[in-house]
């Protein structure tokens, strides 16, 4: 019997593969049902460190409490033509929590601690005359040049960030959920600073998209616009108005959406960087069976393998795949890999989890985790306690497919089930055939 840290979901269909079709008699996620466990807390401020992402240094925030509203909306007077904020000078979280189900794991930086000097910024985007519409149409270089024909400078897209956010690091200049007034006027509303008409169009800023070669020959554009794609998924409002929203554009195009304004002052030199592509599969390697031990230790919700959980062996995967003849080498040659020390696995960019098969005097277990600091602390995504029944397990991967991850007790039998992330809920879900 098996019992999964969570209640059961709903039943969901598969996908049709090529060489994993001789798998799918045991492990397919056709017909599997979706079963998961969360865990529920926030990372303080101080466990993000400057220009560390999630997925690059080992600081990995785990699921935030729900977002509620706890902030008052900014009120200011209405804009005057030609004025300037004043942006004090602080400390704010760039990007967004990697469990916030509205970001954009391939663009955002993970809620890092960032200092901001003082900057002066206009009030509203060019021409900044309430009186007057705002100027579209125009290339990043004519932006610079009109910013610089009154002695401004072009704002950098981390100024654009904080003078949205400010230092309470709320999701929407209004506060942390979305309020649609705050968009419906043509200057919309203020930000905390006292900057107006954030999220009423696209604005160019004079940074980088990232900091590889390849990058810098794309500008990072912020604010919103409707009816703009990003990575040809379309961008509600809700999504595409927070003060993290990236975007992403050549710096010779032109739009009728898409303005800039001006800032004034010593340059922020803080900037966004992204993430290469990584491997979707690799095995911790050096993990020993004391550091294993401790993990599974750490975890309240695997409190009943807590009595001496300990990793399987390579002798225990050669007896998985003996129950059914399976021949490993052949298999490794088609792609499919299995291992019994624990698994990084990125199902997408910008998203990182630790996954493990274990036992107990008792039971085994399959369980998936959120690392928030490298080989320190982790966080509970979901798990699966096999009761009564310390049989061996491995984990599986396909080389090349970054959706297919398994725990199997045998090979080509009907037990066993997969890893699911579930992109429109932002989870991972264990499923098993049992």
């Amino acid at each position: 019997m098996c019992f999964i840290l969570a209640g059961c979901g709903q039943t969901k269909s598969g996908k049709n593969t090529d060489t994993a079709s001789e798998t799918s008699e045991s492990l397919s996620r056709h017909d599997a049902q979706k079963r998961s466990g969360k865990d529920s807390r926030t990372l303080s401020n101080a466990a993000s460190t400057e220009n560390q992402n999630t997925v690059d240094r080992g600081i990995r925030p785990p699921r935030a409490e729900p977002v509620v509203e706890t902030l008052e909306a900014p009120v200011f007077p209405p804009p005057q033509a030609g004025a300037m904020v004043d942006i004090p000078g602080g400390m704010f979280l760039r990007g967004s929590a990697v469990d916030d189900e509205l970001r954009e794991q391939f663009a955002e930086n993970d809620h890092i601690s960032t200092k901001m000097n003082a900057f002066q910024m206009d009030v509203l985007p060019w021409p900044n005359d309430p009186a007057m519409p705002f100027t579209t149409g125009v290339s990043r270089l004519e932006a610079e040049q009109q910013c610089a024909s009154v002695g401004k400078r072009l704002c950098t897209e981390l100024e654009y960030e904080y003078a949205c956010k400010s230092t309470d690091n709320r999701r929407y200049i209004s506060g942390m959920l979305y309020n649609p007034g705050s968009f419906r006027d043509v200057l919309g509303a203020p930000s905390p600073f006292g900057v107006w008409a954030m999220g009423k169009q696209l604005e160019w800023t004079s940074s980088a998209w990232g900091k590889d070669p390849d990058q810098q020959v794309r500008t990072a554009v912020r604010g919103f616009a409707p009816g703009q794609t990003f990575l040809d998924k379309p961008i509600d409002e809700p999504h595409g108005a927070r003060c993290a929203k990236r975007w992403r554009f050549s710096p010779d195009e032109q739009s009728d959406v898409l303005g800039f304004r001006c800032c004034k002052g010593e340059v922020n030199k803080a900037a966004c960087f992204i993430e290469r592509p990584r491997p979707a599969h690799s095995m911790y390697k050096t993990m020993k069976p004391e550091e294993f031990a401790k993990i599974i230790r750490s975890i309240p919700q695997l409190e009943a393998v807590h009595d001496n959980p300990h990793m399987f062996s390579n002798a225990d995967v050669r007896a998985v795949l003996a129950k059914r003849g399976s021949d490993r080498e052949q298999l490794a040659k088609e792609g499919i890999h299995f291992v019994w020390k624990p698994l990084r696995w990125i199902p997408r960019q910008g998203m990182e989890l630790w996954l493990a098969v274990g036992r107990s005097n008792r039971h085994s277990f399959v369980v998936a985790l959120h690392e928030v600091k490298d080989n320190e602390e982790y966080v509970h995504e979901s798990s699966m306690i096999i009761w009564d029944n310390p049989i061996p397990l491995a984990l599986v991967y396909r080389e090349g497919h970054r959706d297919e991850v398994y725990w199997a007790p045998c090979w080509r039998c009907r037990d066993g089930g997969g890893f699911e992330y579930d992109e429109e809920n932002n989870q991972v879900i264990i499923t098993s055939r049992w």
